[in-house]
């Protein structure tokens, strides 16, 4: 039974992600002294409102999740003196806005032209997923390789929860780490635009059971979602080669569409 954890605002996200990212920043790179009253790994606070030409104090409020005003030219500014990447920068505005948080169905509705398509392309694997990656229609390549079936739970088609808990894909994939990484990234971003939501909060208490997850976790990464090209090791297949093409389903919100192509390296 896992206890009900309560939910990080998006400005107390915000502020994790920027002294994670402070304190990975190098006073040597970055034009600062290293002398025996430096009592932090990374930067000050001070020192990164200098780099940002904004007050520390103002700064220092960012960084405590307080609730204030931050325009688009602050922001720019920010992410300037800390080098901070766009996709960043994006995840930076989304845990700024106030709008509301985005709602979905773990079960939706899927039109049976797209299940038949998913299921007819047979050269690749070929999915649709939920937004916190439940598997929800795949074809006959993706449940052959990936070892998915219908008959099981809701955890066992959720990709993020196999890749850490199933010990064959440890072997399937031929970087498993650089693969975890980044969907641990991927998981970050597509989280914060439904944060709050149990079924994604009860999911990634399940996740911290992973030390290995966890790690990740606490890194504080960010990436877009989509696949980029990865390399499986398969009894059957060999080595091979996966590119995706990936399309959000505006009949579906939240879920998307995933169709693979593939190439044999060995």
């Amino acid at each position: 039974m896992y206890q009900e954890v309560a939910t990080p605002t998006r400005r107390q996200e915000l502020a994790a992600f920027l002294r994670v990212r402070r304190d990975r920043m190098s006073p040597a790179e970055h034009g600062f002294p290293i002398d025996g009253n430096r009592h932090v790994a990374g930067l000050r606070r001070e020192e990164v409102a200098a780099l940002a030409g904004i007050s520390t104090t103002w700064y220092t409020w960012l960084e405590q999740g307080r609730d204030i005003n931050v325009s688009d030219d602050a922001l720019d500014k920010i992410v300037a003196g800390m080098k901070l990447t766009p996709v960043e920068r994006s995840y930076m505005r989304l845990m700024l806005s106030n709008e509301p948080v985005l709602e979905y169905s773990l079960d939706p509705q899927i039109p049976e032209v797209l299940r038949v398509l998913v299921e007819a392309h047979e050269a690749a694997p070929a999915y649709i997923a939920t937004p916190r990656y439940d598997l929800l229609v795949w074809n006959e390549f993706m449940g052959n390789v990936f070892d998915y079936s219908a008959e099981g739970s809701v955890l066992s088609r959720n990709i993020m929860w196999r890749l850490f808990f199933d010990k064959s894909r440890r072997k399937l994939y031929a970087d498993w780490e650089d693969a975890a990484r980044r969907a641990v990234a991927a998981f970050r971003y597509t989280r914060s635009k439904y944060l709050g939501d149990p079924h994604f909060e009860a999911l990634l208490q399940r996740l911290m059971d992973s030390e290995e997850f966890a790690a990740m976790w606490a890194d504080q990464q960010v990436d877009l979602p989509g696949l980029p090209p990865f390399v499986i090791r398969h009894d059957a297949l060999g080595v091979c080669e996966f590119t995706t093409v990936q399309a959000s389903l505006t009949i579906a919100p939240g879920c998307y569409l995933a169709l693979f192509s593939s190439r044999r390296l060995s």
